[in-house]
């Protein structure tokens, strides 16, 4: 099998296994890696603890939110920028759906989509249950106090791998 076909038959799972998570899991998440012109990605740290997902404050983490009962992934996406991210809504583009979907919890399920910043700007600092934004190189992301999900999250993003599935987080 070709490389392009191998692609398009993991994206194809990806997909299939995203429309079918719904049935097996308890919550659905999103997460979002969000790239500055330069490379940098955003980081930011928790302020509540929620120990079935694997966040506990002070961890540091890439933006996640639960999806709401009845909620599609762009509509939490855009909750998740204006609640963990106000002020940059109109600076943020989603560039790329389904990234990958990785367990953070038992029985719980996050879709990870990445994004592009047109500047460096950071958050208001009004932000809800998350402080201390700042702009680091992948690299640096992987030496912090991560929360569940978020290292693989990374590391997926800085290797390239795309539409993949992750059963096991730490």
């Amino acid at each position: 099998m070709t490389s392009r076909r191998k692609k398009r038959f993991a994206r194809t799972v990806v997909n299939f296994l995203a429309q079918l998570f719904p049935f097996f899991t308890k919550k659905r998440g999103v997460a979002l890696i969000v790239r500055n012109q330069i490379g940098l990605i955003l980081v930011l740290r928790e302020l509540e603890t929620k120990p079935e997902i694997g966040k506990h404050a002070g961890m540091f983490s890439i933006p996640m939110e639960t999806v709401e009962p009845g909620e599609h992934d762009v509509q939490a996406i855009k909750r998740l920028i204006e609640e963990e991210l106000p002020g940059l809504i109109s600076k943020i583009k989603v560039v790329q759906t389904r990234f990958g979907l990785y367990r953070v919890g038992h029985r719980t399920w996050a879709t990870l989509y990445t994004a592009t910043a047109s500047d460096d700007s950071l958050p208001d600092p009004q932000a809800v249950g998350v402080a201390g934004h700042q702009w680091v190189s992948p690299p640096e992301a992987l030496a912090l106090h991560l929360r569940r999900g978020a290292r693989e999250m990374i590391e997926d993003y800085i290797s390239g791998r795309s539409f993949v599935v992750r059963r096991n987080c730490r």
